[in-house]
C-alpha cells in the first residue's frame, strides 16, 4: 500500500476529489469531510497500524494511508519515495511533521526507541550528571536543554555515522 498505481489523469482526479470533498484541519492534522465536518481517521483504534482512507475515483476504489492523502492534498502531488513522521508518532499527520525520505533514511527511525523517557518526557534523551544526553550512532552528545538534545537526535543525528 506504499505506492499508488494511478495514471496522471487518475491522480489529478483524486486530488480534485480530495479538494472537493475534504478540508485539511491543521489543528488535528487530518482531513475533514466538507458535508459533515467529521475528521477522517480519529475514531480508529491506534493499534500500531497506519490510519487508512479509501475513495472511489473513476469507478475504482483507492485505499491509501491517511498521511499520504494529506501530503497529496497539501502539496498537490504524491511523495516520490516514502514519508517520514519526524517526531516518530505515526498518528501525528500534521503536514509539518511529514517529510519525504528514502527507504534508508526512514529505517533510521527504527534505531531509536521512540518511547518517552520517564524523567525528560522525550524519547532518546536522558538526564545524567546535570546535562541531557543523547546517543547518535554510539556517540554520546551532551546538551544543557532537553529540547535541543531531542532536536539534534531527530533532525541532525542522521548525519553522524
Amino acid at each position: 500500500m506504499n505506492r499508488i498505481n494511478l495514471s496522471d489523469g487518475e491522480l489529478a482526479a483524486l486530488l480534485a476529489h480530495l479538494k472537493k470533498k475534504y478540508t485539511y484541519d491543521d489543528e488535528l492534522g487530518t482531513l475533514r469531510k466538507v458535508t459533515t465536518g467529521r475528521p477522517v481517521g480519529l475514531k480508529w483504534k491506534q493499534d500500531g497500524h497506519y490510519i487508512t482512507m479509501g475513495v472511489i475515483i473513476s469507478g475504482r476504489y483507492v485505499k491509501q494511508m491517511l498521511h499520504r492523502m494529506i501530503w497529496l492534498y497539501c502539496k498537490g502531488r504524491m511523495p516520490v519515495d516514502q514519508l517520514d513522521h519526524i517526531n516518530g508518532n505515526m498518528y501525528d499527520n500534521h503536514i509539518g511533521n511529514l517529510r519525504e525520505v528514502s527507504q534508508s533514511e526512514n529505517n533510521l527511525n527504527r534505531l531509536y526507541r521512540w518511547k518517552p523517557n520517564t524523567v525528560t518526557g522525550l524519547p532518546g534523551v536522558v538526564f545524567n550528571c546535570g546535562s541531557y544526553v543523547t546517543k547518535i550512532f554510539g556517540r554520546q552528545f551532551r546538551f544543557h536543554d532537553k529540547f535541543v538534545a531531542f532536536y539534534h537526535l531527530t533532525l541532525l543525528g542522521r548525519r553522524f555515522k
